[in-house]
């Protein structure tokens, strides 16, 4: 008898053990009731006689406060006898409860926020949709939680889902039977950092630097498919291995794709990145239209495997989702993201040297409209309230201190160590479990390279002085001016804009044409079909007209087929005129020095080509 009671007791001591060392959370997919979902969660272990179960206020990547324990009802707490205990809702994102050492399931149903009835709806990227049996998108945020002192304690995720429907995701961890997925992840942190979305599955993968790329793609008119994205995007991804030094920092990463029909809900599209994947809120429309803006997105969200993934600070390693703190280091976090993903494109001979001026003198241009005497670490520091409008120019300023950087860096190494291998340098000294404390980055930077960099840091970055860019940019042999009186060719002056019924780029507005779009003939509503017999869309009239203002001379004959309604009909017609070289004044000009020395020709080379 003895024994047989020290076998149940050890046998429900083991049991019980195992039931709450960790968050077991449920969902079924297969069981939505009016776009919401149940979440059932057997819970850890807790120690304490009241514990506080929080829904973030915000996450990493959205820098927006859009408390997301909001969408979630009907919360209720009970015990291992499957009693009810008190729960009191503290506020839009926190319950707390009595008697928790006692606790032993959660359950609340939660309601997407795509289409929410709220004030301000969450950017989809950073949101959740509920279609029943059409697509689920899981920013995990938004439908799981974490008690007060308890982020660190390993996720248990059960999904049943469609039998039809699989689920994207940058996990790796995962166990499925039958309908059911189960994904298991260290921490919340890891939990936030991945989103799956469930649906018929539109997948392809494939390999780059070591890794499984996988894309998937939810379009509900199908008018892209995954392999069509894959193949386009496969380039850009190639260029970035390579750019990495040949291998990259993951196992497995996705491109998590959502395209939509209609109107997006919050007004806008756009992508929000994560250390092994990235989601993508955007407008159904052309293969051709949809891979060129693909591309210059996924250059920038695909390199944040780099940061925050293996470079972050303790604000970012241990987000507080309830009372956020900000880094105040944006300047690296999405400028030198930003950065990159353009310096990439010509680092590795994708766009031309013309082509990343334009590049770069459009983010001057930019960054003009934002305060530039605001030291930008307080701005980081600040991007949530008292400097919300600021915060854009973290991908104008922000990417122009990288450049700077990267310009000084090959300087005091001869051209041997840039920005990217910095990078490298950093991910090396901390990865993925080790924080910086906010305050020692820029010393550990200058301690690896040069005082000069420290000294950079306190005047531009931390300090108001303007960048120095005409000093720089002297270094490798590139003019910069400012209110230049210039004379260049023109194509018109006209204001155009984009058909999404028709994919065509029309002439909006010839109000303020020049002399060579009235001689041409442009007409309000005209559609531009082709140029010079180069086919005309979304996709590549900036980089078309940029290679014709670089290419054709004063002179040279110009054709432009634009599609025109007379009469109630639509018919091509070609305008013709002799290209013009058009007086005009530009507020930034950075040009090639055609008499650059030897030396400042070896620094640009180092900077711009491998």
């Amino acid at each position: 008898m003895k024994k047989f009671l020290v076998v149940v007791l050890v046998f429900i001591s083991v049991s019980v053990f195992a039931q709450n060392s960790n968050y077991k959370f449920s969902i079924d997919l297969t069981k939505v009731n009016n776009d919401m979902i149940k979440v059932e969660l057997e819970t850890p272990e807790i120690k304490s006689d009241k514990i506080i179960y929080n829904m973030p206020k915000m996450v990493p990547g959205t820098y927006k406060i859009y408390d997301f324990g909001q969408y979630a009802m009907d919360f209720e707490a009970y015990d291992k006898k499957g009693y009810a205990l008190s729960v009191n809702r503290l506020d839009n994102n926190r319950w707390e409860i009595e008697n928790a050492k006692n606790l032993a399931k959660i359950t609340y149903w939660v309601e997407d926020t795509w289409d929410a009835k709220v004030d301000k709806l969450v950017f989809e990227p950073g949101g959740t949709n509920i279609e029943k049996d059409e697509n689920i998108v899981l920013n995990n945020h938004g439908f799981f939680g974490y008690f007060d002192g308890m982020k660190t304690v390993p996720y248990e995720l059960s999904v049943t889902r469609p039998d039809n429907f699989y689920g994207a995701t940058g996990l790796s961890n995962i166990k499925t039977i039958g309908n059911k997925d189960v994904f298991y992840v260290n921490n919340y942190m890891d939990l936030v950092d991945s989103p799956i979305m469930y649906n018929i599955p539109d997948t392809t993968i494939i390999k780059v630097g070591g890794a499984d790329i996988l894309i998937s793609v939810y379009s509900k008119n199908k008018v892209v498919s995954a392999k069509e994205l894959a193949k386009n995007i496969s380039t850009i991804l190639d260029a970035q291995k390579n750019y990495l030094g040949g291998k990259l920092p993951i196992d497995k990463y996705a491109f998590i794709i959502y395209l939509y029909s209609g109107q997006s809900g919050s007004g806008g599209s756009g992508a929000l990145e994560h250390s092994y994947s990235s989601f993508y809120y955007l407008p159904e429309m052309s293969l051709d239209r949809l891979s060129g803006f693909l591309v210059d997105v996924a250059a920038h969200e695909f390199f944040h495997i780099v940061t925050p993934l293996n470079i972050h600070s303790e604000e970012i390693g241990d987000f507080d989702y309830i009372n956020p703190k900000m880094s105040k280091h944006l300047w690296m976090y999405e400028g030198v993201t930003e950065y990159f993903a353009g310096h990439v494109q010509i680092y590795e001979g994708l766009i031309s040297k013309e082509e990343y001026l334009e590049v770069v003198e459009g983010k001057i241009k930019t960054a003009s409209y934002f305060k530039d005497d605001l030291p930008f670490t307080e701005m980081s520091l600040g991007c949530l309230d008292e400097h919300e409008d600021q915060y854009g120019n973290v991908y104008q300023k922000g990417a122009l201190i990288g450049l700077c950087l990267d310009i000084l860096l090959r300087e005091h190494s001869q051209g041997k160590v840039g920005m990217k291998d910095m990078m490298a340098m950093l991910s090396n000294e901390y990865g993925k479990n080790v924080s910086f404390k906010d305050e020692e980055l820029f010393d550990k930077i200058a301690s690896l390279s040069t005082p000069k960099i420290r000294e950079f840091f306190k005047k531009y970055v931390e300090g108001s002085e303007a960048l120095p860019l005409e000093e720089l940019l002297g270094k490798v042999g590139i003019t910069y001016k400012t209110n230049v009186t210039v004379k260049e060719i023109s194509l018109g002056g006209a204001a155009m804009s984009y058909n999404p019924e028709t994919d065509k780029i029309f002439v909006m507005d010839t109000g303020n044409m020049d002399e060579f779009g009235k001689t041409l003939g442009y007409k309000n509503n005209d559609e531009i079909l082709s140029i010079n017999g180069v086919n005309i869309g979304p996709d590549n009239i900036n980089s078309e007209i940029t290679r014709l203002k670089n290419t054709l001379k004063a002179g040279d004959k110009i054709e432009v087929v634009v599609s025109r309604e007379e009469k109630g009909k639509k018919k091509s017609i070609t305008l013709k005129s002799k290209a013009m070289a058009i007086e005009k004044t530009k507020k930034y000009l950075i040009e090639f020095n055609a008499n650059a020395t030897p030396e400042q020709l070896s620094l640009q080379k180092s900077w711009l080509s491998k």
